[in-house]
């Protein structure tokens, strides 16, 4: 469980962006990185904690951006500005002080299925100093996860797909693995079962086999492809299979 966490902190945390500017600035930091709400109503609303770790002033903007990851595990992103109200939207911080970023779901209530999105707190490349000097300016980016979560919301985890491929000179299996659950389904410790038309197993994968898988977080009603070696794969067969794992 330790090592997805740190998977997960290490996808969500912080992104360093490189920016030519002036001297290098200080670390803050941002809370809560994932959360659930409600889609209308008190718990509609979440508070997120920016604090300025730093002895120099500083602007943090903040922004909500939906959230979608294809087959393939590549996440897309657009503004999500009409669905939320951020206030304030920006920020800006003394040394060693706290604000509080409040976020509400403004969208329809109606949500039958989780809706992901993602939240944005994005130091500003303002130079309160007037500094002259040069150098580079190394701004901090946190990307947290929210989702709008419906009540009684499950995750549903099926192989609806495996096919013997050939990839990179290696015979293996295709798998399709599908949520058709309501809520998303992050991954750990997954076991990928094939059986026969019979019923009979065929073979079993484990975590060092689904090293790609371990970790990931497949959203609601999507889908995840990989490739799992395997030399008794018959190229071009299909085969019945069953996932187990523990969700996070």
């Amino acid at each position: 469980m330790q090592s997805v966490r740190m998977r997960k902190l290490t996808w969500l945390l912080v992104v360093l962006t490189l920016i030519g500017s002036a001297n290098v600035v200080a670390a803050f930091s941002f809370s809560p990185m994932s959360a659930s709400i409600e889609s209308s109503g008190p718990n509609a609303v979440i508070t997120y904690k920016v604090t300025n770790e730093s002895d120099k002033q500083i602007a943090v903007s903040i922004k909500v951006m939906t959230r979608s990851i294809d087959p393939a595990g590549v996440e897309s992103n657009e503004p999500a500005d009409k669905l939320f109200l951020v206030f304030p939207a920006r920020v800006v911080l003394k040394p060693n002080s706290s604000q509080n970023v409040k976020v509400q779901y403004k969208g329809n209530p109606a949500v039958p299925v989780e809706l992901a999105f993602r939240v944005v707190a994005e130091q500003l490349p303002v130079d309160f100093a007037k500094a002259t000097s040069s150098g580079v300016n190394i701004l901090l980016t946190y990307v947290a996860a929210l989702y709008i979560t419906p009540k009684n919301a499950e995750t549903r985890l099926l192989v609806s797909q495996a096919v013997g491929v050939e990839q990179d000179g290696r015979k293996g299996l295709r798998i399709t693995i599908s949520n058709e659950g309501t809520r998303h389904a992050l991954i750990s410790n997954p076991v990928i079962r094939l059986t026969g038309k019979d019923g009979t197993l065929l073979a079993e994968f484990g975590e060092k086999a689904l090293e790609v898988l371990a970790g990931q977080n497949i959203l609601a009603k999507s889908q995840r492809i990989i490739f799992v070696p395997w030399e008794s794969a018959q190229i071009g067969g299909s085969y019945q299979g069953t996932i187990s794992a523990e969700i996070e």
